[in-house]
């Protein structure tokens, strides 16, 4: 059996990867620092701040990756951005966003995108708008989007996770988790 995996494994290594294959890895940033029960501290939103961007630091005992290729990481820690400087035209990325949230009553939220920061047409588009009748602690978020490579702008510039929101909140960041889809 072995024999026949090694002629396999040969043949596919001479003739290269399938027209129109695809491959994917899979990275999930776990957060301590805005985490209490790790010893860190919330993120505080002020009431009707546009400038609530989210934090991690990819340290948390849930950080895991399927990176077989030893592809680049996309979530920076240091900047707190994404770096698609790695992927190309026509490649896919999905996520899902997990956090933990207190707020007031009567409480809109949002999650946006903020992309190709610093290219000369920057864009954000909306993950996620959820409304809260009444006050309450603890509410689990998690929010998905897929996000295809389709502007070099987008490739080339970094990219971050705003929270905003017209009345004050708390965050915890859970983590992100993001797939790779390469083409």
């Amino acid at each position: 059996m072995s024999i026949r995996n090694e002629l396999l494994q040969g043949i596919l290594a001479a003739t290269g990867p399938a027209v129109g294959a695809t491959k994917t890895y899979w990275f999930y940033a776990n957060d301590t620092a805005t985490n209490p029960a790790d010893g860190g501290t919330k993120i505080t939103h002020a009431a009707g701040s546009a400038t609530t961007f989210l934090t991690n630091d990819n340290l948390g005992t849930r950080t895991f990756a399927y990176n077989p290729e030893s592809n680049a990481n996309l979530w920076n820690p240091s900047t707190n951005k994404f770096d698609f400087s790695s992927l190309k035209i026509g490649d896919i990325v999905d996520f899902r966003i997990d956090l933990v949230i207190d707020h007031a009553a009567a409480q809109e939220i949002n999650l946006v995108f903020d992309l190709a920061e610093g290219a000369v047409s920057p864009y954000t588009l909306n993950i996620t708008h959820d409304y809260y009748k009444t006050a309450s602690t603890d509410v689990v978020v998690t929010a998905q989007f897929k996000l295809p490579m389709i502007s070099q702008d987008t490739i080339d510039n970094s990219a971050r996770i705003r929270f905003t929101s017209i009345a004050a909140a708390s965050i915890v960041v859970e983590g992100w988790f993001y797939e790779v889809t390469e083409v």
